[in-house]
């Protein structure tokens, strides 16, 4: 595949645009790799938001804990914190799930693609018997 195909199928300009892509990614799939993150992420979807005491009500784990999660979210740049008072307002910033959705499929793809690209190949993978 050349540069160019390569660049189509990946969506990236260049060899430094798809490492930048790609730990865009890696930080998202850090933040999300926690299964109290994931629970997290999954509560907000179905508000419009929630402070970390209603976030702690939903889940068995303790405040400071629910906290330290809420804050790797937000460093992810998957959480915006709206601070009212002493009280923070999680909700999710979903330009950046968007952008994260979309960075994860084309990684996908082109991993699909590769992979197509290589049947006949050498390297080409066996696939299972049915």
């Amino acid at each position: 595949m050349s540069g160019s195909e390569a660049s189509e199928k990946t969506g990236c300009q260049g060899a430094s645009e798809c490492v930048a892509a790609c730990e865009d990614l890696a930080a998202v799939f850090r933040a999300l790799g926690h299964p109290a993150r994931l629970a997290i992420v999954k509560q907000l979807a179905t508000r419009k938001e929630a402070c970390c005491g209603e976030i702690v009500n939903h889940l068995p784990l303790a405040q400071s804990t629910v906290s330290q999660h809420l804050q790797v979210l937000k460093d992810a740049g998957l959480l915006i914190c709206d601070t009212r008072g002493r009280n923070c307002h999680y909700l999710l910033n979903r330009e950046k799930l968007d952008q994260s959705e979309t960075l994860s499929q084309g990684f996908w793809n082109a991993l699909r693609s590769r992979e197509e690209d290589m049947v006949g190949g050498e390297l080409t993978a066996e696939k299972p018997q049915t």
